[in-house]
Protein backbone atom coordinates (compact mmCIF):
# COMPACT_ATOMS: atom_id res chain seq x y z
CA UNK A 1 0.00 0.00 0.00
CA UNK A 2 1.42 3.40 -1.04
CA UNK A 3 1.54 6.12 1.58
CA UNK A 4 -0.08 9.24 0.12
CA UNK A 5 -0.47 12.80 1.40
CA UNK A 6 -4.06 12.22 2.52
CA UNK A 7 -2.95 9.45 4.87
CA UNK A 8 -0.05 11.58 6.11
CA UNK A 9 -2.24 14.61 6.81
CA UNK A 10 -4.83 12.53 8.68
CA UNK A 11 -2.00 10.98 10.71
CA UNK A 12 -0.45 14.36 11.51
CA UNK A 13 -3.80 15.87 12.55
CA UNK A 14 -4.67 12.85 14.71
CA UNK A 15 -1.26 12.66 16.39
CA UNK A 16 -1.09 16.38 17.16
CA UNK A 17 -4.66 16.34 18.49
CA UNK A 18 -4.02 13.32 20.73
CA UNK A 19 -0.76 14.77 22.06
CA UNK A 20 -2.45 18.10 22.79
CA UNK A 21 -5.33 16.37 24.60
CA UNK A 22 -2.79 14.55 26.76
CA UNK A 23 -0.49 17.50 27.38
CA UNK A 24 -3.09 20.21 28.06
CA UNK A 25 -4.11 18.89 31.53
CA UNK A 26 -0.40 18.52 32.33
CA UNK A 27 0.22 22.11 31.25
CA UNK A 28 -2.61 23.18 33.56
CA UNK A 29 -0.85 21.59 36.52
CA UNK A 30 2.43 23.16 35.41
CA UNK A 31 0.74 26.56 35.28
CA UNK A 32 -0.46 26.16 38.85
CA UNK A 33 3.02 25.19 40.05
CA UNK A 34 4.66 28.08 38.21
CA UNK A 35 1.94 30.54 39.34
CA UNK A 36 0.89 31.24 35.74
CA UNK A 37 -2.61 32.14 36.90
CA UNK A 38 -5.30 34.49 35.58
CA UNK A 39 -7.23 36.16 38.39
CA UNK A 40 -10.76 37.50 37.61
CA UNK A 41 -10.80 41.27 37.06
CA UNK A 42 -13.39 43.84 35.94
CA UNK A 43 -14.07 43.44 32.23
CA UNK A 44 -13.21 39.72 32.19
CA UNK A 45 -15.82 37.01 31.74
CA UNK A 46 -14.45 34.28 34.01
CA UNK A 47 -15.31 34.16 37.70
CA UNK A 48 -12.67 31.68 38.88
CA UNK A 49 -8.89 31.87 38.90
CA UNK A 50 -7.53 29.66 36.13
CA UNK A 51 -4.13 28.64 34.83
CA UNK A 52 -3.01 30.47 31.69
CA UNK A 53 -0.52 27.86 30.61
CA UNK A 54 -2.35 26.05 27.80
CA UNK A 55 0.11 27.53 25.32
CA UNK A 56 2.74 25.17 26.72
CA UNK A 57 0.69 22.19 25.50
CA UNK A 58 0.09 23.78 22.08
CA UNK A 59 3.79 24.52 21.60
CA UNK A 60 4.99 21.14 22.92
CA UNK A 61 2.47 19.16 20.84
CA UNK A 62 3.41 21.01 17.68
CA UNK A 63 7.18 20.62 18.18
CA UNK A 64 6.85 16.93 19.07
CA UNK A 65 4.75 16.19 15.99
CA UNK A 66 7.17 18.09 13.78
CA UNK A 67 10.13 16.16 15.21
CA UNK A 68 8.33 12.82 14.87
CA UNK A 69 7.25 13.66 11.34
CA UNK A 70 10.76 14.56 10.21
CA UNK A 71 12.21 11.37 11.72
CA UNK A 72 9.51 9.19 10.14
CA UNK A 73 9.97 10.99 6.84
CA UNK A 74 13.63 10.00 6.68
CA UNK A 75 12.85 6.42 7.78
CA UNK A 76 10.06 5.96 5.25
CA UNK A 77 12.12 7.49 2.48
CA UNK A 78 14.83 4.88 3.06
CA UNK A 79 12.16 2.24 2.55
CA UNK A 80 11.28 3.87 -0.76
CA UNK A 81 8.51 1.61 -2.00
CA UNK A 82 6.06 2.63 0.71
CA UNK A 83 5.87 6.21 -0.53
CA UNK A 84 3.93 7.64 -3.44
CA UNK A 85 6.05 9.55 -5.98
CA UNK A 86 5.11 13.06 -4.78
CA UNK A 87 5.70 12.17 -1.10
CA UNK A 88 9.08 10.59 -1.90
CA UNK A 89 10.11 13.65 -3.90
CA UNK A 90 9.27 16.04 -1.08
CA UNK A 91 10.91 13.91 1.63
CA UNK A 92 14.07 13.90 -0.48
CA UNK A 93 13.97 17.72 -0.47
CA UNK A 94 13.66 18.04 3.33
CA UNK A 95 17.37 18.98 3.76
CA UNK A 96 16.88 21.90 1.38
CA UNK A 97 13.97 23.33 3.44
CA UNK A 98 15.66 22.81 6.81
CA UNK A 99 17.19 26.33 6.95
CA UNK A 100 13.73 27.89 6.60
CA UNK A 101 12.25 25.42 9.07
CA UNK A 102 14.98 26.21 11.60
CA UNK A 103 14.43 29.95 11.16
CA UNK A 104 10.70 29.43 11.70
CA UNK A 105 11.23 27.35 14.85
CA UNK A 106 13.80 29.74 16.32
CA UNK A 107 11.48 32.73 15.88
CA UNK A 108 8.43 30.80 17.13
CA UNK A 109 10.30 29.49 20.18
CA UNK A 110 11.52 32.97 21.03
CA UNK A 111 8.04 34.53 20.85
CA UNK A 112 6.61 31.61 22.86
CA UNK A 113 9.14 32.26 25.65
CA UNK A 114 8.35 35.98 25.50
CA UNK A 115 4.68 35.11 25.97
CA UNK A 116 5.45 32.87 28.96
CA UNK A 117 7.52 35.65 30.51
CA UNK A 118 4.60 38.04 29.98
CA UNK A 119 2.18 35.55 31.57
CA UNK A 120 4.41 35.38 34.64
CA UNK A 121 5.62 38.96 35.04
CA UNK A 122 3.49 41.18 32.74
CA UNK A 123 5.89 42.77 30.28
CA UNK A 124 5.71 46.44 29.36
CA UNK A 125 3.70 46.75 26.08
CA UNK A 126 6.61 48.48 24.31
CA UNK A 127 9.03 45.75 25.40
CA UNK A 128 6.58 43.18 24.12
CA UNK A 129 6.35 45.00 20.77
CA UNK A 130 10.13 45.14 20.49
CA UNK A 131 10.34 41.39 21.12
CA UNK A 132 7.79 40.78 18.38
CA UNK A 133 9.92 42.78 15.95
CA UNK A 134 13.04 40.84 17.00
CA UNK A 135 11.17 37.53 16.47
CA UNK A 136 10.92 38.29 12.75
CA UNK A 137 14.72 38.44 12.33
CA UNK A 138 15.25 34.63 12.19
CA UNK A 139 12.67 34.48 9.39
CA UNK A 140 14.48 37.15 7.38
CA UNK A 141 17.84 35.45 7.92
CA UNK A 142 16.32 32.18 6.67
CA UNK A 143 14.99 33.89 3.54
CA UNK A 144 11.34 33.93 4.63
CA UNK A 145 9.86 37.26 3.58
CA UNK A 146 7.00 38.77 1.63
CA UNK A 147 7.92 39.12 -2.02
CA UNK A 148 4.90 40.02 -4.19
CA UNK A 149 7.15 41.55 -6.89
CA UNK A 150 8.66 43.99 -4.31
CA UNK A 151 12.26 45.08 -3.67
CA UNK A 152 13.97 42.99 -0.99
CA UNK A 153 14.18 45.84 1.56
CA UNK A 154 10.47 46.59 1.22
CA UNK A 155 9.63 42.91 1.54
CA UNK A 156 11.60 42.77 4.80
CA UNK A 157 9.73 45.76 6.25
CA UNK A 158 6.35 44.29 5.23
CA UNK A 159 7.33 40.93 6.71
CA UNK A 160 8.10 42.49 10.10
CA UNK A 161 4.84 44.48 9.97
CA UNK A 162 2.82 41.36 9.05
CA UNK A 163 4.41 39.28 11.83
CA UNK A 164 3.73 41.98 14.44
CA UNK A 165 0.18 42.56 13.17
CA UNK A 166 -0.88 38.89 13.20
CA UNK A 167 0.92 38.10 16.44
CA UNK A 168 -1.01 40.89 18.14
CA UNK A 169 -4.28 40.03 16.37
CA UNK A 170 -4.46 36.56 17.91
CA UNK A 171 -3.30 37.97 21.23
CA UNK A 172 -6.15 40.51 21.06
CA UNK A 173 -8.65 37.76 20.22
CA UNK A 174 -7.78 35.83 23.36
CA UNK A 175 -10.49 37.50 25.46
CA UNK A 176 -13.18 34.79 25.69
CA UNK A 177 -13.14 31.02 26.09
CA UNK A 178 -12.40 29.32 22.77
CA UNK A 179 -12.29 32.50 20.69
CA UNK A 180 -8.65 32.82 19.66
CA UNK A 181 -8.01 29.07 19.54
CA UNK A 182 -11.20 28.30 17.60
CA UNK A 183 -10.56 30.99 15.00
CA UNK A 184 -6.92 29.90 14.71
CA UNK A 185 -7.96 26.28 14.09
CA UNK A 186 -10.45 27.34 11.39
CA UNK A 187 -7.84 29.57 9.72
CA UNK A 188 -5.21 26.79 9.79
CA UNK A 189 -7.53 24.22 8.22
CA UNK A 190 -8.73 26.58 5.47
CA UNK A 191 -5.16 27.66 4.74
CA UNK A 192 -4.15 23.99 4.66
CA UNK A 193 -6.77 23.33 1.98
CA UNK A 194 -5.51 26.30 -0.06
CA UNK A 195 -1.83 25.32 0.24
CA UNK A 196 -2.61 21.68 -0.57
CA UNK A 197 -4.24 22.69 -3.84
CA UNK A 198 -1.29 24.99 -4.56
CA UNK A 199 1.04 21.98 -4.04
CA UNK A 200 2.72 23.59 -0.99
CA UNK A 201 2.63 20.17 0.60
CA UNK A 202 5.18 20.78 3.36
CA UNK A 203 3.47 24.02 4.45
CA UNK A 204 0.18 22.09 4.48
CA UNK A 205 1.66 19.48 6.82
CA UNK A 206 2.85 22.19 9.25
CA UNK A 207 -0.57 23.88 9.18
CA UNK A 208 -2.33 20.57 9.90
CA UNK A 209 0.04 19.88 12.81
CA UNK A 210 -0.64 23.34 14.21
CA UNK A 211 -4.42 22.89 13.81
CA UNK A 212 -4.39 19.60 15.71
CA UNK A 213 -2.28 21.06 18.52
CA UNK A 214 -4.69 23.99 18.85
CA UNK A 215 -7.83 21.81 18.76
CA UNK A 216 -6.64 19.67 21.68
CA UNK A 217 -6.31 22.79 23.81
CA UNK A 218 -9.59 24.21 22.41
CA UNK A 219 -11.47 21.23 23.91
CA UNK A 220 -10.31 22.08 27.42
CA UNK A 221 -10.70 25.83 26.90
CA UNK A 222 -14.07 26.07 25.16
CA UNK A 223 -15.88 22.83 26.02
CA UNK A 224 -14.49 22.31 29.53
CA UNK A 225 -13.59 25.97 30.38
CA UNK A 226 -10.65 24.78 32.49
CA UNK A 227 -7.71 26.98 31.50
CA UNK A 228 -6.43 29.68 29.17
CA UNK A 229 -3.66 29.54 26.59
CA UNK A 230 -2.02 32.72 27.91
CA UNK A 231 0.23 34.98 25.87
CA UNK A 232 2.61 32.07 25.41
CA UNK A 233 -0.06 30.38 23.33
CA UNK A 234 -1.65 33.34 21.55
CA UNK A 235 1.66 34.94 20.51
CA UNK A 236 2.98 31.58 19.28
CA UNK A 237 -0.18 30.88 17.26
CA UNK A 238 -0.25 34.35 15.71
CA UNK A 239 3.44 34.15 14.84
CA UNK A 240 3.11 30.71 13.25
CA UNK A 241 0.08 31.65 11.16
CA UNK A 242 1.74 34.88 10.01
CA UNK A 243 4.92 33.01 9.04
CA UNK A 244 3.09 30.20 7.23
CA UNK A 245 1.00 32.65 5.20
CA UNK A 246 4.29 34.15 4.00
CA UNK A 247 5.67 30.73 3.08
CA UNK A 248 2.53 29.75 1.14
CA UNK A 249 2.12 30.27 -2.60
CA UNK A 250 -1.02 32.01 -3.86
CA UNK A 251 -0.20 33.00 -7.41
CA UNK A 252 1.37 30.92 -10.18
CA UNK A 253 1.60 31.25 -13.93
CA UNK A 254 -1.65 30.23 -15.57
CA UNK A 255 -3.92 31.56 -12.79
CA UNK A 256 -6.57 33.85 -14.37
CA UNK A 257 -5.91 36.91 -12.13
CA UNK A 258 -3.53 38.18 -9.46
CA UNK A 259 -6.38 38.42 -6.93
CA UNK A 260 -5.32 35.18 -5.15
CA UNK A 261 -2.65 37.30 -3.41
CA UNK A 262 -5.59 38.56 -1.31
CA UNK A 263 -6.17 35.02 0.00
CA UNK A 264 -4.39 35.42 3.39
CA UNK A 265 -6.04 38.80 4.02
CA UNK A 266 -9.50 37.33 3.37
CA UNK A 267 -8.96 34.14 5.37
CA UNK A 268 -7.64 36.24 8.25
CA UNK A 269 -10.37 38.85 7.78
CA UNK A 270 -11.93 38.40 11.22
CA UNK A 271 -8.71 38.74 13.27
CA UNK A 272 -7.71 41.74 11.16
CA UNK A 273 -11.19 43.28 11.50
CA UNK A 274 -11.04 42.92 15.28
CA UNK A 275 -7.57 44.46 15.47
CA UNK A 276 -8.26 47.40 13.17
CA UNK A 277 -11.66 48.17 14.71
CA UNK A 278 -10.47 48.06 18.32
CA UNK A 279 -7.44 50.23 17.54
CA UNK A 280 -9.71 52.74 15.78
CA UNK A 281 -12.08 52.83 18.78
CA UNK A 282 -9.17 53.40 21.17
CA UNK A 283 -7.79 56.18 18.95
CA UNK A 284 -11.21 57.84 18.64
CA UNK A 285 -11.71 57.72 22.41
CA UNK A 286 -8.23 59.10 23.07
CA UNK A 287 -7.07 55.94 24.83
CA UNK A 288 -3.68 54.26 24.60
CA UNK A 289 -3.45 51.90 21.61
CA UNK A 290 -1.33 49.53 23.70
CA UNK A 291 -3.66 49.17 26.69
CA UNK A 292 -6.24 46.38 26.73
CA UNK A 293 -9.95 47.15 27.01
CA UNK A 294 -13.41 45.68 26.34
CA UNK A 295 -14.01 47.18 22.90
CA UNK A 296 -13.16 44.06 20.90
CA UNK A 297 -15.51 42.49 18.35
CA UNK A 298 -16.59 39.82 20.86
CA UNK A 299 -17.22 42.38 23.60
CA UNK A 300 -19.31 44.51 21.26
CA UNK A 301 -21.49 41.51 20.41
CA UNK A 302 -22.03 40.83 24.12
CA UNK A 303 -22.92 44.48 24.63
CA UNK A 304 -25.77 44.21 22.11
CA UNK A 305 -27.31 41.20 23.82
CA UNK A 306 -25.38 38.02 23.00
CA UNK A 307 -23.98 35.76 25.70
CA UNK A 308 -20.20 35.24 25.58
CA UNK A 309 -20.70 31.73 24.17
CA UNK A 310 -23.13 32.97 21.51
CA UNK A 311 -20.67 35.70 20.55
CA UNK A 312 -17.86 33.17 20.13
CA UNK A 313 -19.98 30.83 17.97
CA UNK A 314 -21.18 33.80 15.90
CA UNK A 315 -17.56 34.83 15.24
CA UNK A 316 -16.70 31.23 14.32
CA UNK A 317 -19.44 31.28 11.67
CA UNK A 318 -18.32 34.64 10.32
CA UNK A 319 -14.73 33.36 10.14
CA UNK A 320 -15.84 30.28 8.19
CA UNK A 321 -18.01 32.28 5.77
CA UNK A 322 -15.29 34.84 5.10
CA UNK A 323 -12.49 32.26 4.83
CA UNK A 324 -14.44 30.05 2.41
CA UNK A 325 -14.82 33.03 0.08
CA UNK A 326 -11.04 33.00 -0.48
CA UNK A 327 -10.80 29.36 -1.55
CA UNK A 328 -11.96 29.65 -5.20
CA UNK A 329 -10.03 32.86 -6.02
CA UNK A 330 -7.25 30.96 -7.81
CA UNK A 331 -9.73 29.45 -10.28
CA UNK A 332 -11.98 32.41 -11.07
CA UNK A 333 -11.65 34.93 -13.92
CA UNK A 334 -11.51 38.62 -13.05
CA UNK A 335 -15.20 39.57 -12.72
CA UNK A 336 -16.31 36.58 -10.57
CA UNK A 337 -13.16 37.00 -8.44
CA UNK A 338 -13.98 40.67 -7.84
CA UNK A 339 -17.54 39.71 -6.88
CA UNK A 340 -16.13 37.13 -4.45
CA UNK A 341 -13.87 39.74 -2.85
CA UNK A 342 -16.74 42.26 -2.69
CA UNK A 343 -18.85 39.68 -0.87
CA UNK A 344 -16.28 39.62 1.94
CA UNK A 345 -16.47 43.42 2.30
CA UNK A 346 -20.26 43.13 2.48
CA UNK A 347 -19.99 40.63 5.35
CA UNK A 348 -18.14 43.19 7.45
CA UNK A 349 -20.51 45.98 6.40
CA UNK A 350 -23.38 43.77 7.58
CA UNK A 351 -21.63 43.21 10.92
CA UNK A 352 -21.09 46.95 11.28
CA UNK A 353 -24.80 47.62 10.67
CA UNK A 354 -25.82 44.94 13.19
CA UNK A 355 -23.50 46.43 15.83
CA UNK A 356 -24.73 49.95 15.11
CA UNK A 357 -28.41 48.98 15.30
CA UNK A 358 -27.83 47.07 18.54
CA UNK A 359 -25.95 49.97 20.08
CA UNK A 360 -28.72 52.44 19.15
CA UNK A 361 -31.37 50.17 20.66
CA UNK A 362 -29.44 49.90 23.92
CA UNK A 363 -29.04 53.67 24.08
CA UNK A 364 -32.75 54.18 23.34
CA UNK A 365 -33.69 51.69 26.07
CA UNK A 366 -31.45 53.50 28.56
CA UNK A 367 -32.93 56.87 27.67
CA UNK A 368 -36.47 55.47 27.90
CA UNK A 369 -35.85 54.06 31.38
CA UNK A 370 -34.74 57.43 32.77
Amino acid sequence: MMISWIIIYIGILSLSLILSLILTPLSERMGMRLSLMDVPKPGKFHEKTRARSGGIAIFASFVLVLAIGLCLGFILYRQGGFLSADVARLVKNIPSVMPKLIGLLVGASFIFLVGLWDDKWNLNPWTKLLCQIVSAIPLLLAGIRIEMFLPAWMGCILTIFWIVLLTNSFNFLDNMDGLSSGIAAIVCLVLAFVTWHAQDLFVTAILVALAGSILGFWYFNFIKSRLFMGDGGSLFIGYMIASLTILATYYKKGIPTTLPVLTPFIILGVPLFDTVSVLYIRFRMGKSLMKGDTNHFSHRLVNIGMSPRQAVVFIYLVTICVALAAMPLAYLPLQPALIQAAQVALWFLLIFLIERAGKKKIEADKNGSK
